[in-house]
């Protein structure tokens, strides 16, 4: 990979909710997204995945600061922006030209009082204070038209829409000002699957129609196996697996991974009991003095307990080729402390063995259980 190929890179980002005990919900985080692929971040409620997207935004609100990190825009043929560096009239250019966002709840980002034709015009008078009203009009209509909403909508309120109809609305004004990034914040919560299944498809088409790059946060792992380019896997504010989509469906790496596969049923094949995770996440006003997922791990052995692990690459026993794509937060690919490699539904088989999966399949392989 070349730097031309990127277009957003995060270095160790840390963010902490301020209090009498700070609440560290990102912790170390290091992602890259490259130029018209989609990277997928995935993991439960409260692991920090919506607390990171508002980082790469600079519109963390107090009590949330971002304390430690660095935050790299690479414009097309530019030179990079360093995002941290920016004053607040420079983030007003960057936000929605360079990176929007798609946020979590449509009824609740749209206002409810003021027409649509009057919240795209925000967008335009904020920034594009040039465009005079008849362009603003004109170009709001395109939007809607775009997303497959009747153009004539544009006099109504949202709550005359349906949720998948808001949803739609949220993804043109995203994408009103032709930016490079679209951060996506689940953005088919509460939808009904047929609704997901058009959302989906409308990204899609316009991703490979107007070629920006995409960050989308689900708790939904099945999803992403589908949509996504590469996965980042969050737990308790930390990337534990970051890896190609097809990799982590056919051969996850981590323990925590492979629970979520399990957690979603197999529609094709026998039937078989889901397997979530066991436990509960841990509390990130705590400090971890070994792995945060050691606690709910079957797998968990002696350093476990007691060091914390670090992203290494898991390529040793897979192929030297992905040692720069494939990275775990996991004893068990430690070559140190586990000699003999982690237990084969975790990466110690022969690369190629496991049964890959998508949106319509998960792993059912039965846990071999582990050291304790």
């Amino acid at each position: 990979m070349t730097a031309g190929d990127l277009v957003l890179r995060a270095e160790h980002v840390c963010v902490e909710y301020a209090g009498p005990r700070p609440i560290r919900a990102v912790r170390d985080v290091t992602v890259e997204l490259r130029r018209g692929e989609v990277l997928g971040i995935a993991g439960e409620s409260g692991c920090g995945k919506s607390t990171l997207a508002y980082a790469l935004t600079r519109m963390l609100r107090p009590p949330a600061e971002l304390t430690r990190g660095s935050i790299t825009y690479f414009p097309d043929g530019g030179t990079p922006v360093d995002l941290m560096t920016l004053d607040s009239e420079s983030l007003r250019g960057y936000r929605w030209n360079k990176v929007s966002m798609v946020f979590q709840s449509a009824m609740n980002a749209l206002n409810p009082v003021t027409s649509l034709g009057r919240q795209f015009d925000d967008i335009f008078e904020a920034h594009r204070p040039a465009m005079d009203r008849a362009a603003r009009h004109r170009r709001a209509r395109e939007l809607l038209e775009m997303v497959g909403i009747d153009p004539a909508r544009i006099r109504g309120f949202a709550h005359e829409l349906s949720g998948g109809m808001r949803q739609r609305v949220m993804i043109a004004m995203a994408l009103a000002l032709q930016p490079e990034v679209v951060i996506m914040d689940e953005p088919t919560t509460a939808l009904d699957v047929v609704v997901q299944r058009e959302i989906l498809d409308e990204i899609e088409r316009l991703r490979e129609e107007l070629g920006f790059s995409v960050i989308f946060i689900t708790h939904d792992l099945s999803l992403l196996l589908e949509i996504s380019d590469r996965l980042a896997v969050m737990y308790a504010g930390e990337i534990i697996e970051y890896a190609p989509s097809e990799r982590v469906g056919s051969a996850p790496a981590h323990p925590y991974t492979l629970g979520l596969l399990r957690s979603f049923p197999d529609i094709r094949g026998a039937r078989r009991e889901l397997r979530g995770v066991p436990g509960t996440p841990p509390d990130l006003r705590e400090h971890f003095a070994g792995c945060p997922f050691g606690p709910r791990c079957s797998y968990a052995f002696g350093p476990c307990r007691s060091v914390p692990p670090v992203l290494r690459p898991v390529a040793a026993r897979r192929g030297g080729a992905e040692a720069d794509r494939w990275t775990v937060a996991c004893h068990l690919h430690d070559p140190d402390a586990r000699p003999d490699g982690p237990p084969a539904e975790l990466g110690g088989a022969a690369p190629g063995t496991a049964t890959p999966v998508t949106a319509d399949d998960a792993i059912g392989a039965e846990s071999g259980g582990g050291e304790r």
